[in-house]
C-alpha cells in the first residue's frame, strides 16, 4: 500500500512539473545572431551582439477550434442532404438503366426484322436504324 500511495502522488507531481516546463518553453525568448555562416536562431544568446527575435505573426493564419461543449451544442449537418443525394444518384442510375433497356429492346426488334424477308429499301432503312441505335448505346455507355 505504501508504494501505491507514493506512485499515486508522484504521477500528478510529474504531470504538473511537465506542464510548468512546457509553459516556460513556450514563453522562452528566441535569440538571433549574425555570424559568418549566416543568421542563427537559438534559445540562448549565441554571441555578444545577440538580439531577441520577435515573431511577426501578422501573415500567419491561426485557427482556434471551438471547445467541445460549443461544438456539441451546434446542430449537426442534416443527413437528409446525403439521403437526397443518394436518392438522386439512384434515380439517375434507374433512369439510365431504363434508357439502356429501351435501346436494347429497339435493337432486338430491328435485328428481328432484319432476319425476316424485306425489300432493298426496307433493308437499308433497318441497317441505318441499327447503326444509329448501336451508336446511341455506345455513347450512353450501356453494357
Amino acid at each position: 500500500m505504501g508504494q501505491e500511495a507514493s506512485v499515486n502522488t508522484a504521477v500528478p507531481m510529474i504531470c504538473a512539473s511537465a506542464l510548468v516546463l512546457l509553459t516556460t518553453v513556450a514563453e522562452a525568448a528566441i535569440y538571433r545572431c549574425d555570424s559568418a555562416g549566416g543568421i542563427v536562431y537559438s534559445d540562448r544568446p549565441c554571441a555578444v551582439d545577440a538580439t531577441v527575435h520577435e515573431n511577426d505573426n501578422s501573415r500567419v493564419t491561426v485557427y482556434e477550434a471551438p471547445s467541445i461543449s460549443t461544438r456539441a451544442s451546434e446542430p449537426r449537418p442534416k443527413a437528409k442532404a446525403a439521403e437526397k443525394a443518394a436518392l438522386k444518384n439512384a434515380a439517375a442510375y434507374a433512369k439510365h438503366r431504363a434508357s439502356c433497356a429501351k435501346l436494347e429492346q429497339s435493337l432486338r426488334e430491328v435485328r428481328s426484322k432484319l432476319r425476316t424477308g424485306y425489300g432493298v429499301k426496307e433493308g437499308e432503312r433497318l441497317k441505318a436504324r441499327q447503326r444509329q441505335l448501336a451508336e446511341r448505346r455506345r455513347t450512353q455507355r450501356c453494357g
